[in-house]
Formats: structure tokens, C-alpha cells, sequence
């Protein structure tokens, strides 16, 4: 895989994946600061969707801009403003948001509220986990959390139906290879290349793969 379309790729999951920024919104404490903005972001439907459109724009201009892997590096583990200002601090991607009617901010809160409220339905959907006790010592919104709970199906629908808008890899022709980014990682690094190299074919292409990838 190049390097661009590694950057590419980077950049699109790093957009689309809400869980990349999980562990930061878990790990804070209940007192945290940028946890109580959070929790106090309420989810709502039409929310919800500016959400999905922004982020959706955010992936045409990372299409268009594969050099946005590099300065987009980290944004998961960074702090609530530091997120902010990382975002305001580029014109595209700014703009990318503020089009749906979403500041910066309010990106930022109502992703970590889709984080946790996702993550806390996770925990407790099963019923290992009580409710009451996710809500009191992760400091959980209960009203987020049973926004999660009544509306799982309509929430993963849109978020498919984002993927779908979402721009495929640039210089692949295959949407189902794009979609699967895991599998193609697996296919061109680990395995089929790999083989090929070790059989004599490095000559059709797995000399150019073993080139780029030192080069980051």
C-alpha cells in the first residue's frame, strides 16, 4: 500500500470511527472538566445528523488534502479544547463543519457524547453492567444514554449511510476493498506480499510496497 493511500486511509478512519477517541473520554475522571461538558452536550436526532454530515465533509476535504493525516495525528487523545483548537485552527475543516451549522465545539461535545453514551450502552445492554452505576461512576448522561438505547437502529443506519457518502480511496477502484480497510491492510501487508516476495515475485509490485513504507 502507498504511502498516500496509507495517509489516506488513516485520515478517513480517524473521521468516521468514533471509538479511535474512546479511551480518552473514559479514562477522565467523573470531576474532569472536559467529562462534564460532555455529559452535558444532550444528543438529539437532528444533532445527531449535523454530526454525521460534518464529518462526512470532513472526509471530502481529507480526500482532497491527504497532508490533513499528519497535522489530524493525535486528535483523539488530545484534551476537549485542544480538540477544538485543532479543528478552528484549519480553514478547510472548519469550514467543513461549520456548513452543517455545528461550531467546532459543539463537534467536539457531541462526538464524546455519542462516545460515551455508545460505549455506556455497550456495557450495560447486556445487563452485566447496571445503568445506575455506568451513570455514577463514569459521570454518563442518563438522558444520552436512553437516547442511545431507543434509537440504536436509526443510529447505525445513518452512520452506514454516512460510510456510503463518505468519498472512497482515491486511487483504488474497488468499493468493496475500500470499505474493508482492515482487510486490505491485512491483504497487502501481511500476507499476499509477504508470499509473493518469498515465491520471486518481487518484481510485480512487492519491491514498491517494501520501498514506501520505511519512507514515514
Amino acid at each position: 500500500m502507498s504511502n498516500f493511500r496509507r495517509r489516506w486511509l488513516s485520515v478517513r478512519l480517524a473521521l468516521l470511527a468514533l471509538p479511535l477517541a474512546a479511551p480518552a473520554v473514559l479514562a477522565q475522571s467523573k470531576g474532569d472538566a472536559d467529562l462534564q461538558a460532555i455529559s452535558a452536550q444532550a444528543l438529539t436526532m437532528p444533532k445527531f445528523k449535523q454530526y454525521l454530515d460534518a464529518t462526512v465533509n470532513l472526509a471530502h476535504v481529507a480526500a482532497k488534502n491527504p497532508q490533513l493525516a499528519q497535522r489530524l495525528d493525535g486528535y483523539g487523545n488530545k484534551s476537549l479544547s485542544d480538540q477544538v483548537g485543532l479543528l478552528e485552527a484549519i480553514p478547510q475543516v472548519r469550514g467543513a463543519i461549520t456548513a452543517t451549522g455545528l461550531s467546532a465545539r459543539e463537534y467536539v461535545l457531541t462526538q464524546g457524547a455519542l462516545l460515551q453514551a455508545g460505549m455506556a450502552y455497550a456495557m450495560t445492554k447486556d445487563g452485566a453492567v447496571p445503568a445506575d452505576k455506568v451513570i455514577a461512576e463514569a459521570g454518563v448522561s442518563r438522558a444520552n444514554l436512553e437516547f442511545y438505547q431507543k434509537n440504536e437502529a436509526e443510529i447505525n443506519r445513518l452512520a452506514k449511510e454516512a460510510q456510503a457518502r463518505a468519498p472512497k480511496l482515491p486511487d483504488q477502484g474497488d468499493d468493496g476493498a475500500d470499505d474493508d480497510g482492515a482487510d486490505d491492510d491485512g491483504a497487502d501487508d501481511d500476507g499476499a506480499d509477504d508470499d509473493g516476495a518469498d515465491e520471486g515475485g518481487n518484481d510485480d509490485g512487492g519491491d514498491d510496497d517494501g520501498e514506501e513504507l520505511p519512507s514515514e
